[in-house]
C-alpha cells in the first residue's frame, strides 16, 4: 500500500487569517453599500471562524437572510480578492510546515490536498507556494458541488485503491473525513478549529513541528525509533 497524508489546506498549510480577513471585510463593503447590511467592524480573529467551511455554510451561518445572488456576488468578491493577495505575495505557510512536508515525502509519504475551496484559489496557492513540489492531487469542494468532505474523501479513496491514508485538518470536518471513512485523522490545534472539533482525531498536535512524528507514527513510516500506530 502506498502510505498517504490527505491535508486541509487553510488553516493546516495555509496560515490564512490576515488574507481572508481583509478579503471579508472588503465584501462586507459591498453589502453595506448595497443596504444588504449594517456597517459593522469585523476583525481577522472575527471572521477566522469561517475558514474551513464551504461557502454556502459560511453565508448560512453569517447571513443566512441574503439571498443566493447576493451570497454569490458577495463570495466572488472574497474569492477576488484572496486571489489577489496571494498573486501579490501574501500567501504564508504556517512556521514549520514545509520542513514538516520535506520530511514526509523524504519518508516515502505520498501528499495530497482536500479544501473547501475554489480551484482558481488553490491553483493560485499552487504557483504562488509551490505546492506542486510536495503533493500529487488537489481535491476542491468546488469540484463536488461544496458537498461535505467526507463525501469528497470516498471519492479520493475510490480514485486511489492502492493507497493507505491518514487525514490531516484543523475542524470538525476535516476529523469527519477520516473518521466516516474508516482512516486515522490528526487534528491541527494550531488551526482555526476548537479543541471540541478535534475531539475525534486519532492525534492532536499543537504545532506544524509535531506533524511528522504524528503522521510518520499512524502510517508506520519508515523513521528512527518509530512506533507504528501509536495514537
Amino acid at each position: 500500500m502506498i502510505k498517504t497524508a490527505v491535508f486541509d489546506f487553510d488553516g493546516t498549510i495555509h496560515d490564512t487569517k490576515r488574507l481572508y480577513g481583509s478579503a471579508f471585510r472588503k465584501a462586507y463593503e459591498y453589502l453595506v453599500n448595497g443596504g444588504y447590511a449594517e456597517p459593522a467592524v469585523y476583525s481577522d480573529d472575527d471572521v477566522s471562524k469561517y475558514l474551513g467551511m464551504t461557502a454556502p455554510e459560511m453565508w448560512r451561518s453569517f447571513m443566512p437572510q441574503l439571498s443566493t445572488a447576493i451570497t454569490e456576488k458577495a463570495g466572488a468578491i472574497i474569492g477576488a480578492e484572496m486571489i489577489k493577495g496571494v498573486l501579490g505575495g501574501q500567501a504564508v505557510t504556517y512556521e514549520g510546515i514545509t520542513e514538516a512536508l520535506d520530511r514526509l515525502r523524504q519518508a516515502g509519504c505520498s501528499l495530497m490536498i482536500l479544501s473547501n475551496c475554489r480551484r482558481s484559489y488553490m491553483d493560485a496557492h499552487r504557483k504562488a507556494l509551490g505546492l506542486d513540489k510536495w503533493f500529487i492531487d488537489y481535491f476542491c469542494g468546488e469540484e463536488y458541488g461544496f458537498i461535505p468532505k467526507e463525501d469528497i474523501f470516498a471519492v479520493i479513496m475510490k480514485k486511489y485503491p492502492s493507497h493507505s491514508f491518514v487525514m490531516v485538518g484543523d475542524r470538525a470536518s476535516d476529523i469527519a473525513a477520516g473518521v466516516k471513512n474508516g482512516v486515522p485523522a490528526v487534528g491541527c490545534l494550531y488551526g482555526f478549529g476548537s479543541p471540541d472539533e478535534l475531539a475525534q482525531a486519532s492525534r492532536t498536535v499543537s504545532s506544524p513541528d509535531e506533524l511528522f512524528p504524528a503522521i510518520a507514527s499512524i502510517l508506520c513510516l519508515k523513521t528512527p525509533k518509530n512506533v507504528c500506530g501509536a495514537v
